[in-house]
């Protein structure tokens, strides 16, 4: 066999393992970031979830948290279609109206 042959088995050889050394971290990199990915999307519908969970549950829960936030006494609760209107009898006297939403439990207005 002449040496131009030796060096271009050699060359063929190198180049194969190259290409097995290269396919294999390739296919271990993909398979790393597809299972990164499926956890991000996995993390991203559990916040979806916890976001749609309802936070307050009745009109009790409502109350609760107005007077909470605001303090008196409550007069009355009235269950609407995304939450709750709550009246509060201020230790001033003033009455004041506020809208708890069921979802995210925020509370809006005076």
């Amino acid at each position: 066999m002449s040496v131009f042959g030796n060096i271009m088995k050699f060359v063929y050889s190198l180049l194969f393992i190259l290409f097995v050394i290269f396919t294999q971290g390739f296919s271990t990199h993909v398979f790393a970031q597809g299972s990164f990915v499926a956890t991000i999307g996995t993390m991203k519908v559990n916040q979806q979830n916890r976001k749609q969970q309802v936070k307050i549950k009745n009109d009790k829960q409502a109350a609760q948290q107005a007077q909470r936030r605001f303090g008196g006494k409550v007069l009355k609760v009235q269950s609407l279609q995304s939450g709750y209107k709550v009246k509060l009898l201020k230790q001033d006297g003033h009455i004041i109206s506020v809208f708890v939403d069921a979802k995210s439990g925020r509370i809006s207005g005076r």
